[in-house]
């Protein structure tokens, strides 16, 4: 049942049945033991996934090699183990009011697993409802609010009784009504040209630095030939920046501002954006949230031999890893202030309220999604980010190396869109939004107030516990 889960996710447009499978596994849980539960609930993670991450291998063997093969199972394991934990834990605490507790347990645990140096975000329920119209209902708390509307339903489904499931489908019809009758949002006024390069991933790691700047130079120019724009934006890493590298000056010939992904090497290797105009740096905005295993390598003092033993089985140079950025703020042209969230960072919903908090009223993303080649996930990682456009309300560009390049507005409705694997330019419409969400104001309490839920039932479990059921009457079961 957690393969057809993960099958609910986008890009599949079945989110509207996520709360189906997983209301089979609370039904479980509440008739297993403590030790059933850990088992059941490690096996229905393991279908979910592992079914949703198949493309982790799959694209990234070609380029790693078979290697990559014998992380996956390992990540996989993981991820579930972390949900037969708690929800093993949740079992054991909430006794009869199980089926209560359990949604808050994994809005929780979603929103856990996306802190710290390790978080991961693939997988949070709420992004079940990426691509249906209940999705309008992350401006009010984000997207642990969508998560858990899905497990409430399921639990109402699990219990079986028929107020509850009455309730669950008045908040349905509620949130839909929601997301049907968004205003419009003002018309855009402004343009911006997305530069999509299509560098191979390979030849970025080994590193063409002359033929990077030639390349998107070129594109630029035919771009802003083309159309005049208020900003030109390149990838990810898009070329390499310091000193020594004379391509760079062609920049002083782009009269636009221009917001460029670079890799940046002193003193320390960085990936950043820069903001330049005519040459001249504007401003600068470091990557905070790195990529496990792929922009740093946890544990490199102690198991560096080991990771240069594989670089070399997987035929890469002996990679070191990057520092991460230290705080975040917009990086500001006149009165457009850019929050950028590169790459992976697109994908972690306090990050973006940090920004608009910080002033952002527009939010970027360039980003490097070669590495998955043509399996779904880059457009996993597209859909998970066009979320954060409607949690704050604003337009978000995204330009990536091969793909997905695009615009969606402020209600996460893409607006224009370029094929990938091509190298090209796009003209985008966009302009800035300066109103501030339920969901920017309240996202960060979110979590303490499901923490807050969840020990409330374990108290009263656990007080019930001692009492023990009174034997005059028959107390009726919790949800």
């Amino acid at each position: 049942m957690g393969v057809l889960l993960a099958l609910t996710f986008p890009p599949s447009p079945l989110g509207w049945l996520a709360a189906v499978p997983l209301a089979w596994l609370f039904v479980r849980i509440k008739h297993s033991s403590v030790r059933r539960t850990f088992q059941e609930t490690w096996w229905f993670a393991c279908g979910l996934f592992g079914t949703l991450l198949l493309w982790l291998p799959a694209s990234l063997m070609g380029l790693l090699g078979v290697g990559i093969i014998a992380l996956y199972p390992f990540l996989v394991g993981l991820l579930a183990g972390l949900w037969a934990v708690t929800l093993t834990l949740t079992r054991a605490l909430a006794g009869r009011f199980v089926l209560l507790a359990l949604p808050f347990a994994l809005t929780l645990l979603d929103t856990l697993r996306e802190t710290g140096a390790l978080g991961f975000t693939w997988g949070n329920l709420g992004y079940t409802l990426a691509l249906t119209p209940l999705v309008q209902v992350a401006e009010l708390g984000g997207v642990s609010l969508l998560g858990l509307l899905v497990g409430l339903s399921a639990s109402a489904l699990a219990s079986r009784r028929r107020a509850l499931m009455g309730l669950t489908s008045a908040a349905w019809l509620a949130a839909l009504s929601f997301g049907l009758t968004r205003p419009a949002m003002p018309e855009p006024n402004r343009t911006a040209l997305l530069i999509q390069g299509n560098v191979d991933p390979r030849e970025k790691v080994v590193g063409q630095t002359a033929q990077d700047w030639s390349r998107y130079l070129a594109l630029t120019g035919r771009g802003l030939a083309e159309r005049e724009a208020d900003i030109v934006v390149w990838p990810e890493t898009a070329v390499s920046w310091g000193a020594g590298i004379t391509d760079q000056a062609g920049l002083q010939a782009i009269h636009v501002p221009v917001l460029l992904g670079a890799a940046l090497s002193d003193p320390r290797p960085r990936n950043s954006v820069l903001l330049t105009q005519e040459g001249r740096l504007l401003g600068k905005q470091d990557k905070v949230k790195l990529v496990p295993f792929g922009e740093f390598f946890p544990g490199s003092r102690l198991l560096g031999p080991l990771y240069q033993a594989i670089f070399r089985m997987m035929g890469l140079p002996q990679l070191t890893g990057r520092e991460p950025g230290q705080g975040m703020a917009p990086v500001v042209s006149g009165d457009l202030r850019f929050g950028t969230l590169i790459c992976y960072e697109s994908t972690f919903p306090v990050l973006a309220r940090v920004l608009v908090r910080e002033g952002a009223n527009v939010l970027v993303t360039p980003s490097n999604d070669a590495w998955f080649g043509s399996s779904m996930g880059a457009e996993q990682h597209f859909q998970m980010g066009r979320v954060r456009a409607i949690e704050t309300r604003r337009w978000w560009l995204r330009v990536g190396n091969d793909g997905v390049t695009a615009a969606v507005n402020p209600q996460g409705v893409v607006t224009q869109r370029l094929p990938r694997f091509m190298a090209a330019s796009l003209a985008v419409k966009f302009a800035p939004v300066n109103v501030e969400t339920w969901g920017v104001r309240l996202g960060d309490a979110g979590p303490w107030l499901t923490a807050v839920v969840l020990l409330l039932i374990a108290v009263v479990a656990a007080r019930e516990r001692r009492q023990g059921p009174p034997s005059h009457d028959k107390r009726p079961e919790g949800c």
